[in-house]
């Protein structure tokens, strides 16, 4: 399993099943969130819907209209074209599982994070299906 830091706050994302071990059908990503992750602000993929399991501590999830707090084994659920949004604000680390519908190859995109420069990052954030949205509260 290849593990890819994002950044140097300590938050980890996992490979666990790409679209080639999946035939495509889904991408499955566990990810570790420092304490106070930020995460992604709000944003919407035109190609894939994302599920999120939270499977330790608490996240917050963002659904388009308000946040709401995730407890060990919620789910959440953006379909494609739906606005969302998380951050883990607390002194604890959080766990949740990703799985994103149709599978779509992701490794890239969250091993550039770390490092991409401001001038790349919206290019970056272009080619991987990452829509950000202002006007929703963060």
């Amino acid at each position: 399993m290849r593990r890819i830091r994002l950044g140097a706050g300590g938050s980890t994302i996992e490979v666990l099943a790409g679209p080639a071990e999946s035939g495509g059908i889904v991408s499955i990503y566990p990810w570790r969130m420092s304490p106070s992750s930020r995460g992604p602000a709000p944003h919407f993929h035109t190609t894939f819907s994302e599920t999120f399991i939270v499977e330790g501590g608490e996240v917050d999830y963002f659904d388009g209209q308000g946040w709401q707090t995730l407890l060990p084994g919620d789910t959440a659920y953006a379909a494609v074209g739906d606005v969302h949004a998380l951050r883990e604000e607390r002194a604890e680390p959080a766990t949740l599982l990703m799985a994103l519908s149709p599978g779509v190859p992701r490794e890239e995109y969250f091993a550039r994070l770390a490092t991409v420069n401001e001038r790349d990052l919206n290019l970056l954030h272009e080619a991987h299906d990452n829509h950000f949205v202002d006007g929703y509260g963060r």
